[in-house]
This record gives C-alpha cells, sequence and structure tokens, in this order.
C-alpha cells in the first residue's frame, strides 16, 4: 500500500469547478471559507494557509465575477468539461491538501473538516464522500440514487477488486498533492470521477470514505445521465481488460476447441441426437473470434503494465516467462499441424485422380490450427515490439526486471 507524504507548502486548496453558477457561487465561497476556519480550530497550527480556486468553464454569466468578488481565485480553462476544470485547478494549486466540489450547494463545505481529518491525522490519502445514507428529498433523482450510482459503484468495486468505495461518484472528495501526482489523469469528461477511484486503487493509495449530506442543487443541472453513466460505464471497460475481455476469452476459446476437435473426426451422438459439422464449423468461429478477443485483452494488459500506469504481478510473471521463441514455437507447431493435414488432403485428392472428397472436417480443422498458430505468431510479435523501446532505461522499473528483452 502507497502512503503519500504532505511535501507540498502546509495548507488546503479547495477547488471549484464553475459553469454558470451565479446563483450559489458566492455562498459557497462563504461556506468553505467556515469550513476551513472550523479544520483550523480543531487543528491548530497544522492548516497555515488556505485558498479557494473557482475554475470557469466557459461560464456565460457573471459567475466568474462574483467568485472573484468574493475572493476566490477565479482560472479560466477553455476546453468544456469537468475533467478539464479540475485538472486545471489541482495543477495550479499551490497547497498540500486539495479539496473538490462542485459550485451548486449541493456539498455542505461547512462540514469540510470531516472530509480532511483522515488525511491531516495520517489515515488516508485519498478521502470521498458518500451521499447514500443522507440524499435530501430532491437532491437526486430517483434514476441515480436507486440505479445508476449503485449499479456504476458496484461494478467498479467488482472489476478493480476493492471494497473502499460505496459512492464512486461522489463529487466531494479531497487528497494529497503527492497522491493527485500519482493519479496521472488524463480524461476531461465526467468520467473523471472514475477515473480518479480507479487510478488510486491502482496506486494502492489509501482511500476512506465518509458520510456527508446531499442537499438539492441550485439551478440547472450539467449532469446528463445516460450520457454521462456511459462515460463512466465505458471507462470502467475499457480499463478493466480481464473482466471483460481475457477471462470470456479464455472461457470460450476453450469451449470452441472442446467442440471443434472431436468433431474432426466424425459425427458424435449425444443423448440419440447427431452432433456433426455444423456444430464444428460453429465451435471454429468461435474458437477463432476468441482467441482474437483474449489477444486484444492481454496486450491491453501488457500495455498498461510496461508503460506504468497499471503494474500487474500476473503480467510481471507471465513476461518473466515469456520470450518470443517460446511463442514462435506453439505458433510453428499449430501452423505446421495445420500444414501437415492440408497436404495430407491434397495428397488423397491427387491419388483419387482429383475426384470428389470428403475430407470438410479435416479441412476445416487445419484452417483452424493456420488460424491460431499466425494469431499466436503476430500477437507475441507485437508483445515483443511494445517491449523495445529505443532505450532499455525508458522502461519503468517493473518493466525492465521481467526479462522481455531476451528473446
Amino acid at each position: 500500500m502507497t502512503h503519500t507524504s504532505l511535501s507540498a507548502a502546509p495548507g488546503i486548496s479547495v477547488i471549484i469547478p464553475c459553469l454558470n453558477e451565479e446563483a450559489s457561487i458566492g455562498q459557497v465561497i462563504e461556506n468553505i471559507r467556515r469550513g476551513i476556519e472550523r479544520l483550523a480550530e480543531r487543528n491548530p497550527g497544522r492548516v497555515d494557509a488556505s485558498e479557494i480556486i473557482v475554475v470557469d468553464n466557459g461560464s456565460t454569466d457573471h459567475s466568474a465575477h462574483i467568485a472573484a468578488e468574493h475572493g476566490a481565485r477565479v482560472l479560466s480553462e477553455t476546453k468544456r468539461g469537468y475533467g478539464a476544470a479540475l485538472r486545471k485547478g489541482f495543477d495550479n494549486a499551490r497547497y498540500a491538501i486539495m479539496v473538490m466540489g462542485d459550485g451548486d450547494l449541493t456539498y455542505d463545505f461547512t462540514a469540510l473538516d470531516e472530509l480532511v481529518q483522515p488525511i491531516l491525522d495520517g489515515q488516508a490519502d485519498f478521502v470521498i464522500g458518500n451521499r447514500m445514507k443522507s440524499i435530501q428529498p430532491g437532491a437526486m433523482p430517483a434514476l441515480h440514487r436507486y440505479i445508476g450510482n449503485p449499479v456504476l459503484s458496484f461494478m467498479l468495486r467488482v472489476m478493480f477488486r476493492s471494497r473502499a468505495v460505496r459512492d464512486a461518484h461522489c463529487g466531494l472528495r479531497a487528497l494529497t498533492r503527492s497522491a493527485y501526482q500519482q493519479l496521472r489523469c488524463v480524461t476531461t469528461g465526467m468520467e473523471f470521477a472514475s477515473e480518479m477511484v480507479v487510478r488510486a486503487i491502482r496506486c494502492h493509495l489509501r482511500i476512506a470514505e465518509r458520510d456527508i449530506v446531499y442537499h438539492p442543487r441550485l439551478g440547472d443541472s450539467k449532469l446528463r445521465s445516460f450520457r454521462d453513466g456511459w462515460r463512466h460505464l465505458r471507462f470502467m471497460i475499457l480499463h478493466s481488460p480481464t473482466l471483460l475481455l481475457l477471462i470470456p476469452g479464455l472461457i470460450f476459446w476453450l469451449v470452441g476447441l472442446a467442440i471443434s476437435l472431436p468433431l474432426a473426426f466424425g459425427p458424435i451422438m449425444i443423448n440419440q441426437r447427431i452432433v456433426d459439422i455444423h456444430c464444428m464449423l460453429i465451435g471454429g468461429i468461435l474458437n477463432i473470434v476468441s482467441l482474437q478477443v483474449m489477444t486484444i485483452g492481454m496486450l491491453a494488459k501488457a500495455y498498461g503494465h510496461l508503460s506504468g500506469l497499471q503494474e500487474d504481478p500476473v503480467v510481471a510473471r507471465f513476461y518473466r516467462w515469456f520470450t518470443f521463441d517460446k511463442a514462435a514455437l506453439v505458433s510453428g507447431v499449430a501452423i505446421l499441424l495445420g500444414l501437415i493435414i492440408t497436404l495430407k488432403i491434397i495428397i488423397e485428392w491427387f491419388i483419387s485422380g482429383f475426384g470428389a472428397l470428403d475430407q470438410q472436417r479435416l479441412l476445416f480443422f487445419a484452417i483452424l490450427c493456420l488460424i491460431n498458430g499466425v494469431q499466436i505468431g503476430a500477437a507475441s510479435f507485437l508483445f515483443s515490439i511494445m517491449a523495445l523501446p529505443r532505450h532499455l532505461d525508458q522502461l519503468p522499473p517493473a518493466a525492465q526486471e521481467t526479462g522481455i528483452l531476451d528473446t
């Protein structure tokens, strides 16, 4: 587990993304001030400085002007998006502890101390609010409260094997500067919330949750239920290749092989029903497609590991074992088997005087071997190419120790 430290200037930076929040932004800033004062009283001498950063994300009202009048440090981010605005604020924050939250009065910033205290006490690097126990009437649509947020949060816990997060999309969060630097977030939209949690889990940060009250927002919501929900789901799927690609690919590849291999030698009687070449074709297609899916999953995991974004002990062990020579041997055996079977069929055809042949089964099995062999060979070549930067020292330490270059 990674422990981060408060290495930047002691103090707290509160970052508010803002898009047309003139009705609420002034009150939000005043609530933040009261929350910081309460935090300082609770921790004498430990919160020496503070700042409130409002990141204007293209407002067409007077939000930026009102924020400046209330003493906030106003930044401008021209690239539209929740993540883009927050990244602008994080990148320009001055202090060691950073808090993010919305500017629509849905979060009670006067209770800021409850969120930040675990960091000051050295118990957490990343603290997320949990709204689910204290949602005020009208604050969250039923679709989000009972379906969207619980389902997406559950999927995140399952996909990334973490029990620490019950409300993965709460926008009120606190973290250390060093923790944020480890996250290396890149998304610009609403999926930024999921990205922070996923990367925190993968970086083995100490994650804590604190119950908070969720209030009805003031003004129109910027959230688009299905579009933003899909963006969260898409991010999680793309960053969980094992569950999405590797495991299903391996299972269906084995199923396809189990169907095709016995039928290569003739029809089979199962429960007084004949299973014949049609099932063999289905099994073969399943085998080919599943191998491709499995290969993509392996490449995705390999990229995450070799780039240092997702160090994986399973992938590391695989690379310590893997060499291009081994993969080429497997590929060569499959291709050779396919060629031998094909040659046998051609010889029989020649001996028969180029007459009619009944060798569809063996020919299809030969084609299956050839396709599998070519796919394995091509994938292994790509695995090796991925691990060959121009200079070995460009690899992260975990990748340098894999031995993949010993091919």
